[in-house]
């Protein structure tokens, strides 16, 4: 027994398996109709009869773009035993190191991995292949047992008549042991096998780090995938899903993602400057849906903002990209979004529908900054609709317009200056005003976002204001407001009754034109001279002193 294992040990080294390669790679050639490249081969007995080649590449058909189909660092094929006794070839199961898949469409939906035609494929004939001969003795029907050991698999389309190749996955660390692997004619239906998840890294164009699957396992039976698992996005969140694809020749995939807790800032920082998924002046011949599924989460978190639970249909296709609708519970109100990508353009570009109903103010700026907190009550609306760009520059594309109201609530007093703080300590009024409404246009353009017009009505009075504020917190408002004579309690009132009694006249209301600069956190509000209004049924009372001097004479008369 140590006899035969020293021989077979060594008879490997005097057996020149290398003299075969041009048969090997004519062989292929000739069976599948793609260019092959082999490196050195050598041969083993043990533990099994095989021979390892060091090196491997299968081209792309001639109709797509340059490059390989499958690419591995080595081969390992082991043979059995008693065909190989009887001088025949038969490979048992093939173990491929470290390959690379590039699964390519292109704008006609071939692919570089399935053809049809007779049982050689789409092939020149045999006779036109080099070592057409030798075909015969070793076909390549059924291997019992493939194996990928650390396989990274991209997909991509190509477009256009440059054959422009553009990533839609990669995937990384995939391990699987596949079966009934029929390569002549190819026959992926046939083909099952496990491939476990754990470890697997998954990168998508446009984003900064890989989805991590922490668990999980996809399943291959009868050209049908079927997968259940857990992946990590970044810091934005932890994700358990399902994935089915009913027809791997033609892939159209179904998906269902759920999680306890989103990030929404994390997840939007993953985000980053993508190639464009069809190359600027190229289109697709065919808009086709690639995936669509469903995505929810318990509880979404954006910066100190929480909402409770959301979701969203989201549906992929070959030019762009398309969540309808996104309906998320926002501090006792709703939050509804539907929104499209443009795949075709880079950065892409978006539009959106917002809409929101029944907020409550007073909850929502609760849970703001110190800058916000307690600011403002009252039920909220808003109706608006988003244009730009997903790249890093996205608040400088940003643009869109709408309107928005804020119905029965309560503005807290503000930190006045000048003649406006000397009123209001006047008045002797408590930090707050109630309203009826605020309601506005929006505007967004130039990474500010400008009101042609908002209105508070309020029982103490009107505003009206214009201008804008950025997304840097900076303010340029320029408004007036207009105080009704109230009650005496009211500011109003008091100002009312202190102006009317110096001017000798009832006081109709009074106007104060204003400007508000600075930011949110330190807001500066600059008053003009107090416009004041006369009622015109008043009468005006002379004094006692301008009924007795009727003229000039009168002067010299004694009292």
């Amino acid at each position: 027994m140590v006899l035969i294992v020293v021989l077979a040990l060594i008879a490997p080294y005097f057996l020149d398996a290398d003299r075969y390669r041009a048969l090997v790679a004519g062989t292929i050639e000739t069976q599948t109709g793609r260019k092959v490249t082999i490196g050195k081969i050598r041969a083993r007995l043990l533990p099994r009869a095989g021979v390892v080649v060091e090196g491997f590449g299968l081209g792309n058909p001639p109709n797509f773009a340059a490059g390989d189909l499958v690419s591995a660092d080595a081969i390992r094929v082991n043979l059995a035993w008693w065909p190989l006794l009887r001088r025949e070839v038969q490979v048992s199961s093939i173990e491929l190191v470290r390959p690379k898949f590039v699964l390519l469409e292109n704008d006609r939906g071939e692919t570089n991995y399935f053809w049809r035609g007779n049982s050689t494929g789409n092939n020149p004939p045999a006779s036109a292949q080099p070592g057409a001969a030798a075909a015969s003795a070793w076909p390549l029907a059924a291997i019992e047992r493939l194996e990928l050991t650390e396989a990274d698999v991209t997909l991509a389309r190509v477009i256009g008549r440059a054959r422009t190749v553009a990533p839609a996955w990669h995937a990384q660390r995939i391990r699987a042991e596949l079966s009934n692997v029929a390569l002549r004619p190819l026959q992926p239906r046939q083909w099952e096998g496990d491939l476990p998840l754990a470890g697997v890294l998954l990168e998508l164009p446009g984003w900064t780090s890989p989805l991590e699957f922490r668990s999980g396992c996809l399943k291959l039976r009868e050209g049908r995938i079927e997968s259940e698992f857990r992946l990590r996005m970044g810091k934005a969140g932890e994700f358990q899903g399902t994935l089915r694809v009913a027809n791997i020749e033609r892939p159209q995939s179904a998906f269902d993602l759920s999680t306890s807790r989103l990030k929404v800032d994390r997840l939007l920082a993953l985000r980053a400057a993508a190639p464009p998924s069809v190359p600027p002046g190229a289109r697709p011949a065919r808009s086709e849906l690639v995936a669509q599924g469903h995505l929810a989460a318990d509880r979404l978190d954006w910066q100190s903002y929480q909402t409770g639970r959301g979701a969203a249909d989201i549906r992929i296709f070959t030019d762009r990209l398309e969540l309808w609708p996104v309906a998320i519970e926002l501090y006792g109100g709703t939050l509804q979004i539907s929104a499209r990508a443009d795949r075709t353009q880079s950065p892409e570009r978006f539009s959106a529908n917002v809409q929101v109903r029944n907020l409550d103010m007073g909850k929502l700026s609760a849970a703001s900054s110190a800058t916000f907190r307690r600011k403002l009550s009252g039920t909220g609306e808003l109706d608006l609709q988003l244009f730009g760009s997903l790249g890093p520059a996205w608040q400088r594309s940003l643009a869109g317009t709408g309107r928005f109201a804020i119905r029965d609530g309560r503005l807290p007093g503000l930190d006045l200056a000048g003649a406006l703080e000397s009123l209001a300590k006047l008045g002797g009024v408590a930090g707050e005003t109630p309203f009826n409404v605020i309601e506005g246009d929006l505007a967004i353009r130039q990474r500010r976002i400008g009101s042609r017009r908002i209105h508070m009505d309020s029982p103490r009075g009107l505003v009206d204001l214009a201008g804008s504020f950025g997304l840097d917190s900076t303010l340029d408002y320029t408004g007036r407001a207009v105080l009704n004579a109230g009650g005496a309690q009211s500011l109003t009132g008091e100002i009312a009754g202190v102006l009317g009694g110096v001017l000798k006249r009832e006081v109709g209301h009074v106007t104060i034109p204003f400007r508000l600069r600075g930011t949110f956190a330190d807001p500066q509000l600059l008053s003009g001279a107090p416009g004041i209004a006369v009622p015109a049924s008043t009468p005006q009372r002379a004094s006692p002193l301008q009924q007795q001097k009727k003229s000039i004479l009168d002067i010299f008369r004694r009292p």
